[in-house]
């Protein structure tokens, strides 16, 4: 994608293609596979299990405790650790949260996946999911490594668990701002919406703010990777 080509805003409708195109309703689902897969899999184990109690104490979050993150297993069970950096993103813990990451699909990730393709957005979810998770659990034991009598560090390593794909979908919208006309505009609106979403509106805690910020950074640079590549790649092949 050269810099005449950027969009000036990176959403599109989930009927249209990248160039506002009407698409065939086959084409459409096509074009937006990981989207709808990923859309279609919450709302599954949304209906078998209904919201996770964050506690793990009602009965059916007793079932799937085991599969949200929690930052100590790191160290006191790695292998749960690295298993649940894949498995905590399919649930939720409150109407708002579902919410959030339905809005985020329908808006961001299928535009994502039209503009990017199904497989770098893909990779710009989990990968991003599973960094930022692991950049977050080591900055909450440095914290608490050097300042132990600051409970709030030690509150988000053990006194409570993450669920839920925001981490990894905020890393996709870095991904998708970052290749826009006017990156840091995007970026800007970004931080707008955070800023809201913590302190206006009060929808999520400031680990889970953190979590966000940090996986939109990731995502930024990562898409900032990305299409510096691609115009390598088209400056190489005019060359030829």
């Amino acid at each position: 994608m050269s810099d005449s080509q950027r969009p000036m805003w990176p959403m599109v409708w989930p009927w249209q293609d990248g160039q506002g195109k009407t698409l065939h309703w086959r084409d459409a689902l096509q074009s937006r596979r990981f989207s709808i897969a990923y859309l279609s899999l919450i709302g599954v184990f949304y209906a078998i299990f209904g919201l996770v109690s964050s506690s793990c104490s009602t009965s059916s979050s007793v079932i799937i405790c085991d599969f949200v993150f929690r930052p100590y297993n790191l160290f006191e069970a790695p292998h749960i650790f690295v298993v649940s950096l894949f498995t905590s993103i399919w649930f939720h813990n409150s109407s708002d949260h579902i919410l959030l990451i339905v809005v985020v699909i329908v808006i961001f990730l299928q535009s994502a996946e039209v503009r990017i393709g199904t497989k770098k957005a893909m990779i710009a979810m989990f990968s991003v999911q599973c960094m930022a998770a692991i950049f977050m659990t080591f900055y909450l034991y440095t914290g608490d490594y050097l300042y132990p009598e600051d409970g709030w560090y030690d509150y988000g390593i053990r006194g409570r668990n993450y669920m839920g794909g925001s981490v990894g979908l905020f890393g996709v919208v870095g991904v998708l701002f970052s290749q826009i006309e006017r990156p840091f505009a995007g970026a800007l609106f970004y931080s707008g919406f955070e800023y809201w979403n913590a302190h206006i509106y009060g929808g999520a805690s400031m680990y889970v703010v953190l979590g966000h910020v940090t996986a939109f950074t990731m995502g930024f640079i990562l898409g900032q990777y990305w299409l510096r590549l691609e115009n390598k790649q088209s400056l190489t092949d005019e060359l030829n």
